[in-house]
Parts: structure tokens; C-alpha cells; sequence
């Protein structure tokens, strides 16, 4: 007998569907470093009506504790699902119309939370800067996503939602529509300042240990190479290599460094922006000190931490290929926390130039980074994404913040106490048929 083909429900149908559930947003991996902050967020600074949500792990004890300490006017429902058990994700994916998982390393984790989304039709967000993991995904999930009308948005974080909306905000004001083929070059500089403690999440440090050893490598170099995509790759390697450089930055006063997460971006923006003409794109940092005429405005510091790269590095990837060194690590990461620093905060400078126009874009975030910020931006992505599903005008298949959400994102993140600025110099070029 023929196999009965389902067919996708219509749109009004599909929305109702979603709205019929019994949660809007699941936060899975809550009792994670970064998942504690965003539920914290989530129960503390919605503004409106505070959307029905739950928090999803496996310990229902260590989800029991973290309910009772959010405190907020928006009060969870307790999940109980984990990675190693489909039907628990099923159900749990089910239950929900969007589900943001902070659960990581992806490599090792992200796959069955994708799988059990698609199946079931539902909304999907992470904060993974895993681009390899995340082209292999969508070869391998693309299609059926795509069938069943199922956005699924990475990169929800600080990787790379600042680079990404500044860039947005930029095109904006050049006016440039998405058939414009003209040359961009962008420049993106991050600087920030801080108070009181910092520290590096566990889950960051974790992918970065799982991508090293030369099988590891070359998986991630493949991966990163698809995610591109062919006609993007050789710029987007322009851009690694120029945005590895040392380099003077007119929009700080001072030499600039490789942004540590250039690996992740570059290739970000190339996806999303670079099909719109031959992007050139710098993802570079600023020193958090004042430049100044002794230390050769940021040059000789920056020069020493090159050096101090170089040598160490190869010797991290030699104790790392090893498997007891490697044990090691991975069992200190397992008791290591850290829960971000709300005082702390960061700015992005973005100069992008089109013809004979530039932009000039700042975008600001509370926080640091690694935990607080992106748990913020995650946040705000995921209530936008709540929103828009309930008009059915998410993009479907495998995405960016951004490109899904566009400027309904932006206005999110500015209502949340992200602040974004733009301004435009020079000369329009003169049209032409």
C-alpha cells in the first residue's frame, strides 16, 4: 500500500496550534551557567504580559531550587527532559511553541533538542558559536525543517547578535535594499568595561577543548567551510586573515587586536550579508585601557599578547591531544561555574562603507559577554520569537537572529537596555539604470 503523505498544516492552522500549547517559550538547560541568567531574566524583566513558560532539565531537584530563588513576577513550570532520551524531548518540544536550549557543548548535545523540534513542529533558539555543528545540521535537517515550517535561529548570543544587528542597523541607514550588489567593507570594533569580577563561561571552554586534536580540527575546518558556503568562502577567509592582523582603527584612536571570536563571526556575516555583494568584513578588539603615546597607543601590548598566543598555544594543543591531560580538563570544567557579571558591559563600533557613503553604528550591551549579556540577547530573541510566532512570520528552516527577526529584534533588544546608534557620511552615488 502507498505511505500517506501528511501534509503541512496552513498557516492560520499551524498558529493555532502553537498558541494551543501549554507553553509559549521552554528554557532547556536552565540550571546551566548561562540558562540560570536567562531564566532569571526571563522571570524578572519581561515587560507586558509575562508569557507562559517552564524550565526543562533532567534534575528536578536542582529545577525545583532554581524556581524557588528566581523570585519575579513571572513564575515557571517545572519540564523534565535530557538529551539521552527522545521521548522526553518529544514531549517537552511538544508542550511548547518555542524552546531555547542553553544546554552545550552542541557537538554533544544540541542534535536530539533540533531533531525533536522539527518533528514536532516547534520553534527553535541556542547560543552555540559552533558554526561547523550547525552546518551540519542543517544538511543534514534543512529540508524537513523547511517542510515543516520550523524556524531554527543560532547563534542567539553574544556570537553573534552584537555583529549582526550592527550590521543590520548599518545596511538600514545606507538605505541599501537586499539586491544591491555594490562593495561593503565593513569594520566591527569590541571594547568594553568592567566591574568587579569576570570570567569565562564553562560551556565556551568546553567546545573550544572538543575542537582540539587534528580529526577535531579538521571536522571543524570542513564544517566551517560549508556553513559558508562556496561562493562566500574565499572572502570570508580574506576576512579571518585581515581581521587576525594587527591593525590601526580610526574609530577607537588606537591599534586593534583579532576579536577572539572572529572564527565565529566572520563566517556569520558572510552567510547573511555577503550574498548581497563581495563583503569585506574586520572582527577586531580594542584593549579595555586607555591608549596611550608610551605604550604606542595599544601596539606594544598587543604585540606581547601575540607573542605570549604564540608560544603557549601550541603547547595547550599538545596537552590537550593527550587523553589523561585531556580528562582533566574536561573534569574541571565540570565543577567550574561561573554566573556572569551584571555590572560589567560592552560596546561594538561598526564603520561600514558603501560607494561613497559610510555608516557609523555603535550598539551597547549590559553585561559581559560570556554569560550575562548573552543571556539577555537570548532571552530577548526568544520572546520576539514567541511574538512573531503567533503571526506565523518566522523564517522557516536553518537561521540567524537576525534574518529571522530583523527589526522587530532590534526594537526587543533596545527595549531591554541595549542601545543602538547609527549615522551616515559622505556623498550618495549618483543612480543609475
Amino acid at each position: 500500500h502507498a505511505r500517506a503523505i501528511r501534509r503541512p498544516a496552513s498557516p492560520l492552522a499551524r498558529q493555532s496550534q502553537l498558541m494551543s500549547r501549554d507553553f509559549d517559550l521552554v528554557v532547556y538547560g536552565a540550571t546551566g551557567d548561562a540558562g540560570r541568567v536567562v531564566c532569571h531574566h526571563l522571570a524578572n524583566k519581561q515587560r507586558g504580559e509575562p508569557i507562559r513558560w517552564a524550565v526543562a532539565g533532567r534534575n528536578r531537584s536542582k529545577l525545583d531550587a532554581l524556581v524557588a530563588k528566581l523570585g519575579g513576577t513571572s513564575t515557571p513550570s517545572v519540564v523534565i527532559a535530557e538529551s539521552g532520551d527522545a521521548a522526553s524531548l518529544l514531549r517537552m518540544a511538544q508542550s511548547t511553541a518555542v524552546v531555547l536550549t542553553t544546554a552545550g557543548p552542541y557537538l554533544k548535545l544540541g542534535e536530539p533538542v533540533v531533531a525533536a523540534c522539527i518533528e514536532v513542529g516547534t520553534h527553535y533558539a541556542d547560543i552555540t558559536g559552533e558554526v561547523h555543528w550547525v552546518a551540519e545540521m542543517e544538511k543534514k535537517y534543512g529540508g524537513r525543517a523547511a517542510e515543516r515550517r520550523v524556524c531554527l535561529a543560532s547563534f542567539c548570543g553574544y556570537d553573534c547578535i552584537p555583529d549582526e544587528v550592527s550590521l543590520f542597523a548599518a545596511r538600514s541607514a545606507l538605505q541599501l535594499p537586499p539586491n544591491r550588489k555594490e562593495l561593503l567593507s565593513v569594520e566591527s570594533v569590541i571594547s568594553g568595561s568592567a566591574d568587579g569580577a569576570d570570567g569565562a563561561p564553562s560551556g565556551t571552554m568546553a567546545t573550544m577543548l572538543a575542537c582540539i586534536g587534528v580529526s577535531r580540527i579538521s571536522r571543524f575546518a570542513r564544517g566551517w567551510a560549508a556553513y559558508v558556503g562556496p561562493a562566500q568562502l574565499r572572502p570570508a577567509l580574506r576576512s579571518l586573515l585581515s581581521s587576525a592582523a594587527i591593525g590601526w582603527s580610526p574609530q577607537v584612536g588606537s591599534f586593534t587586536m583579532c576579536h577572539f571570536m572572529a572564527w565565529c563571526n566572520v563566517p556569520i556575516i558572510h552567510k547573511a550579508y555577503g550574498a548581497d555583494g563581495p563583503l569585506r568584513f574586520q572582527d577586531r578588539m580594542a584593549l579595555p585601557f586607555k591608549p596611550v603615546w608610551w605604550n604606542l597607543w595599544h601596539l606594544l601590548p598587543i604585540l606581547a599578547i601575540y607573542a605570549t598566543v604564540s608560544a603557549v598555544l601550541p603547547l595547550v594543543f599538545l596537552l590537550a591531544s593527550l587523553p589523561p591531560a585531556r580528562k582533566y580538563a574536561e573534569n574541571c570544567l565540570a565543577s567550574y561555574s561561573y554566573g556572569g557579571n551584571a555590572k560589567a558591559s560592552f560596546f561594538v563600533k561598526t564603520r561600514a562603507r558603501a560607494g561613497h557613503l559610510s555608516a557609523h553604528v555603535t550598539f551597547s550591551c549590559p553585561g559581559d559577554p560570556g554569560i550575562y549579556a548573552t543571556a539577555l540577547m537570548a532571552a530577548e530573541t526568544s520572546l520576539a520569537m514567541v511574538a512573531a510566532s503567533k503571526g506565523e512570520t518566522l523564517q522557516a528552516g536553518f537561521t540567524t537572529p537576525v534574518a529571522a527577526l530583523g527589526q522587530a529584534l532590534v526594537e526587543q533588544l533596545t527595549a531591554a537596555g541595549c542601545k543602538l546608534e547609527a549615522t551616515v557620511d559622505g556623498t550618495p552615488d549618483k543612480k543609475t539604470d
